[in-house]
């Protein structure tokens, strides 16, 4: 029996009846994506370090350390790479594979808040506030080598989220002043002011063939937008708590979601996929905490999620 409960508390997997399973890292995990390839999870922990996991195992595959202070860090949509924000208040891109930094630039002595990397990874895009005070914010872009290409107002309240489109052509924020901007990511010119949300977006992601722009916050509502005209199309309303975060199907048929209790960060929540041609939920699974990220794999069979806690789950996707 002792030899039994030892192996339960060390295996790094645990499995379900259902076949859906728990990765237990050392540290609490803030953000996951999928490697493009699709044979591991990076999870990034707050002990400083990004781990590689294979999804169906559950073992570790390589740890590359962080920089203490090292923040904000953003994965691009299965991509072998990560953009963050450094300690020295400069932003780097960091290649998942080897751990090592591939780009490093400092945006014109100004503290970044927020950051995004184009698929392409031929643009960065980065917020901070306009003044030392003030409450209003910025978006400045950057070409790989550092040159800043333009900057755009970017509301008030903060930049709560960014996004690139999936060809790199157009870039959104979303800030708490309760408005979604979308841009030309090419020079800047200002597409459409989205101004119909009643309340802050805390989440936002086009769909993999560019043609959807979802959204969600706040009033539990995903709202998808044509990611041409950045006009609403529909509207999903059965979220039961306020979303954080969401993440297509590589095929773009599917969306999950995934929230957070009005009443503590720390309460039990729901994570739902969508059939986003059906509108209706065709599974939903219960997470412990907080959502702050969610991913499909590459082959769309498994979606993922962290919870602010030390595990990663892992379920299986209907009729995949």
């Amino acid at each position: 029996m002792t030899r039994r409960l030892l192996l339960l508390i060390t295996a790094p997997l645990a499995f379900a009846e259902n076949g859906d399973r728990l990765i237990k890292a050392p540290a609490n995990v803030s953000t996951i994506a999928f490697a493009a390839d699709g044979k591991w999870i990076a999870a990034q922990c707050r002990d400083e370090k990004i781990r590689l996991y294979d999804p169906r195992t559950g073992e570790l595959k390589k740890t590359h350390n962080l920089d203490k202070g090292d923040s904000s860090v953003t994965f691009p949509l299965r991509s072998d790479q990560l953009a963050l924000i450094g300690s020295d208040k400069k932003i780097k891109v960091k290649d998942l594979i080897s751990g090592d930094v591939t780009k490093s630039l400092a945006p014109a002595g100004e503290t970044v808040r927020r950051i995004s990397l184009s698929p392409d990874r031929k643009l960065i895009a980065g917020s901070n506030r306009t003044g030392a005070n003030g409450s209003e914010e910025t978006v400045r872009v950057w070409d790989p080598a550092g040159k800043q290409l333009y900057d755009v107002p970017a509301g008030v309240g903060g930049t709560s989220v960014l996004a690139f489109s999936p060809d790199g052509a157009a870039l959104v924020a979303g800030s708490y002043d309760t408005n979604l901007r979308a841009w030309s990511s090419r020079n800047g010119e200002l597409l459409r002011l989205i101004e119909e949300i009643p309340v802050a977006t805390f989440a936002a992601m086009f769909s993999p063939d560019g043609n959807t722009l979802a959204t969600a916050g706040a009033d539990r509502t995903v709202y998808l937008w044509d990611a041409k005209t950045f006009k609403l199309r529909t509207k999903l309303p059965a979220q039961p708590e306020m979303i954080s975060a969401l993440a297509f199907s590589p095929d773009g048929r599917l969306l999950m979601t995934g929230g957070f209790s009005v009443v503590t960060d720390r309460a039990p929540v729901k994570v739902m996929i969508w059939d986003l041609a059906a509108g209706k939920i065709v599974r939903s699974m219960d997470a412990p905490h907080q959502v702050g990220s969610v991913a499909f794999s590459g082959d769309g069979t498994l979606a993922v999620a962290t919870s602010s806690d030390d595990q990663i789950h892992v379920w299986s996707v209907p009729g995949r």
